[in-house]
């Protein structure tokens, strides 16, 4: 059960915090005052997208907390605890961060956890009807999610054992039918691959070989160049025809600051200076004459390694731009070309392979859809029941399976991971009436109704249930319907109701009124919940407008007193 709501930085909201209580929880008030925003903050702290422009204006951050009651919810806990949520209170806190530069953080009773873990969560804790979601009604490749849905225990076993079969069926299909392709095809592909796997084995590329010849050609490009910098600096240091060397010179520095030393005893450590200066120079001259003796141009060694730079080349243009990339397409042309091989050598055990996966797939079908038409028997008296109670109870509703093709090849088209089914609701809202598409026969109001029943039937473990707005279309004597209904629904799940209409909120064994202040610089969204005298203003305000006469409030306290009866 949803208990509380916390909400900092969205949009026009500051800091704001709503405890809903069990039952019927209705949010009312005027058009724009803010009733969206709390749905949105709400529908963030079930996981849903997180759009940054619902950061309020002038902030970096955004938040919202809720904190649910586990109880009853068996599901969510089981969930939880294998996400590595401690749950052992029974409660679980759900706060979602969001900011301005993209970080969105979710922790679930302190754990850092990924958005699809909330989802998934909050998807066994809050079914949310949105405004707008009764459209999904007449969106036929729908119903079947509905169906499946209302007897979830018993058909998502058997769903979940279809997917996996089709998903072996599937990729033995496509296997054997890229085994059984054309010949010539496969020929070509096979000669291709093979001529391409022998060219690169036969080059024996190794990693890191290509820089390490790259070194070798700058090298051989540059030898007299290199060599004349070591002999010329050879000759700088040691002496020559020209004259003395910086070795030559060094010494002399040594010896004549040496000869002073016993003057001016302070010149001892600058003789000492000279003196490792010199030895250092010396080390690095015997270096450089160890170079310069060993350069030795071999013709053939830098013959062969531009040879093999240009073999390396020309195989990086066919299959990669490096080394490393010529050996990663080395390894994927050989899984292919093993593969090809393989399959040439199972074609018919393929063949078999795919036969005997899908008759389990027809058995499997079979047995799903099976249980699915039994449901679907008790999911048309639960809606009729739920129609009647909602004032339509001479209305006739049906679910419809398509018939299954007894050609082939029209069947194998039908596989899916969800089955074979196609299924479509039926409504006839008036005896008499031929049974008709959803979308051909409801009206606006119809369709909330129909919805509501939906949501009641197919409601499950789910501990709250939220519908914003679901009044669209109805007024008088029906909204008192659909309100008794809600409230009915509120007797064994927290219902929180975004309503318009006084005869649904008269109803609530809560009233949270939206409330859209300013002052002399922002505007602010405030939720206050109504004691007894408010909500009969409130209800006042929604039956007569601004002008609160003595007729709108005595409707209003007729209202309450009838919703308390």
């Amino acid at each position: 059960m949803l208990c509380q709501l916390s909400i900092r930085n969205i949009a026009l909201v500051e800091d704001l915090t709503i405890e809903f209580t069990e039952g019927l929880n209705v949010l009312t008030g005027e058009t724009g005052a803010g009733k969206s925003i709390v749905i949105d903050a709400m529908n963030l702290a079930l996981g849903e997208r997180a759009d940054r422009d619902l950061i309020r204006a002038g902030q970096e951050k955004a938040r919202v907390e809720a904190l649910f009651d586990l109880s009853g919810c068996d599901a969510a806990r089981r969930e939880l605890e294998e996400m590595g949520v401690d749950v052992s209170d029974g409660q679980l806190v759900v706060v979602r961060d969001l900011s301005l530069s993209g970080r969105n953080v979710v922790r679930l009773n302190g754990t850092l956890a990924p958005l699809a873990g909330l989802k998934s969560v909050s998807a066994l804790l809050v079914d949310v009807h949105g405004q707008h979601e009764h459209q999904s009604l007449l969106d036929e490749d729908k119903h079947l999610s509905f169906l499946d849905d209302f007897a979830a225990a018993e058909i998502v076993p058997l769903r979940d054992a279809v997917a996996q079969l089709y998903a072996k069926w599937r990729a033995l299909a496509e296997r054997s039918r890229r085994v059984a392709g054309s010949a010539r095809e496969r020929a070509q592909r096979l000669d291709m691959l093979r001529f391409q796997t022998a060219e690169i084995e036969n080059a024996r590329l190794k990693a890191g070989e290509e820089e390490e010849l790259r070194q070798s050609q700058a090298l051989y490009r540059n030898f007299e160049r290199i060599s004349g910098a070591l002999g010329e600096a050879l000759s700088h240091l040691e002496g020559g025809a020209e004259g003395e060397g910086a070795l030559d010179a060094l010494r002399e520095a040594a010896a004549a600051l040496g000869g002073a030393v016993r003057y001016m005893p302070e010149l001892a450590s600058l003789e000492g200076s000279i003196n490792e200066a010199l030895y250092t120079a010396e080390d690095a001259a015997a270096q450089v004459a160890d170079q310069y003796r060993s350069m030795d141009y071999d013709e053939r060694e830098a013959e062969r390694v531009e040879n093999r730079l240009d073999e390396i080349r020309r195989l990086e243009k066919k299959y990669g731009a490096s080394v490393e990339a010529v050996l990663e397409h080395y390894k994927e042309i050989s899984e292919e070309l093993l593969s090809l091989q393989e399959d040439e050598e199972d074609m018919s055990t393929l063949e078999e392979e795919a036969g005997r996966a899908e008759l389990q797939l027809l058995k499997a079908e079979d047995a799903l859809r099976s249980k699915r038409q039994e449901a679907a028997k008790a999911f048309e008296a639960a809606m009729l029941a739920q129609l009647a109670d909602l004032g339509m109870g001479k209305a006739s509703f049906q679910v419809q399976f398509d018939p299954l093709p007894e050609d082939k090849k029209a069947r194998q088209a039908l596989h899916s991971a969800r089955g074979a089914d196609r299924v479509r609701f039926l409504l006839s809202a008036n005896r008499g009436e031929p049974l008709k598409a959803l979308s051909r026969t409801a009206s606006g109001g119809e369709l909330s109704r129909i919805m509501l029943a939906f949501k009641t039937v197919c409601a499950g473990e789910v501990g709250s249930m939220v519908f914003d707005e679901i009044d669209t279309g109805i007024s008088g004597r029906m909204a008192q319907v659909v309100g008794e209904k809600m409230a009915s629904i509120g007797r064994e799940r927290q219902v929180i109701c975004v309503t318009h209409l006084p005869q649904i909120a008269a109803l609530g064994d809560s009233h949270h009124l939206v409330e859209k202040v300013s002052d002399e610089t922002r505007t602010y969204t405030h939720v206050y919940a109504l004691d007894e005298e408010g909500r009969v203003l409130e209800l006042a305000r929604m039956t007569g407008g601004r002008e609160l006469t003595e007729a709108a409030l005595a409707n209003a306290r007729e209202l309450r007193a009838a919703a308390r009866k």
